[in-house]
């Protein structure tokens, strides 16, 4: 199993690269794109964020991208968050949205951050990936057709069609939508399953993904969609 590491500062940023240990800036719950290279880590971090539902639970939410010539399986994001002086509150993990990630995919992550108790607490976070290689994974699902709306009570739902290309069943198909504001960052993470949640080869499925945060859904300025399956 390998692992990738990356180091993010809410009042400074450090300037050294070693040992898999990158340090960029987040400011204000504000991400910063990352000006290094980091394919030597196998995972690319492309953009992170430290967000809080309407529940007043807080989320580390962002989108990774597989660097390497290879399939990556089994991959986990674990966060350590810290407050003053570094001191260490807490971790937390979960597994990535989209696996196995075959070269050059991305894929979201949504870390919870469980303990509210933290919340006021939280000056920085680390963002730590582990992984293991895999053989290549066959996944031709087309995403189509989309429509979105917020409705009058506040949810807004995104909508629209998958069709599996492959002359396999795609089982547990799930469509995983990364929402972000008009200043383009992220803002939440959410999924939901085709309908029928699995599609025989050549088939149509339809889904909807239901943002039931109201605190999201009035800023949802664009999304991307992802499909996961087995």
């Amino acid at each position: 199993m390998k692992s990738v590491f990356a180091f993010y500062s809410s009042n400074y940023l450090l300037g050294t690269l070693s040992c898999l240990i990158l340090s960029v800036l987040v400011i204000c719950n504000i991400s910063v794109a990352l000006l290094n290279d980091e394919s030597v880590f196998g995972l690319k971090l492309v953009q992170t964020h430290l967000t809080q539902d309407q529940n007043k639970f807080h989320h580390i939410i962002g989108i990774a991208q597989n660097d390497l010539n290879m399939t990556l399986d089994n991959i986990f994001v674990k966060a350590i968050i810290s407050g003053e002086n570094n001191t260490i509150l807490g971790n937390y993990s979960n597994q990535v949205a989209v696996h196995p990630l075959n070269p050059s995919k991305e894929t979201p992550f949504d870390v919870l951050i469980y303990d509210k108790n933290h919340n006021n607490l939280i000056k920085n976070y680390t963002v730590d990936f582990t992984y293991e290689g895999t053989q290549a994974s066959e996944r031709d699902l087309e995403i189509h057709s989309t429509n979105s709306r917020l409705d009058a009570t506040g949810f807004y739902y995104i909508s629209g069609r998958i069709t599996n290309n492959m002359h396999t069943t795609s089982n547990s198909t799930t469509i995983i939508a990364a929402l972000n504001d008009k200043n383009n960052d992220l803002i939440g993470i959410w999924k939901a399953q085709s309908e029928p949640y699995n599609i025989p080869p050549l088939s149509t499925a339809s889904f909807t993904i239901p943002v039931t945060d109201r605190s999201q859904g009035s800023d949802i300025y664009n999304y991307t969609l992802f499909s996961n399956n087995s």
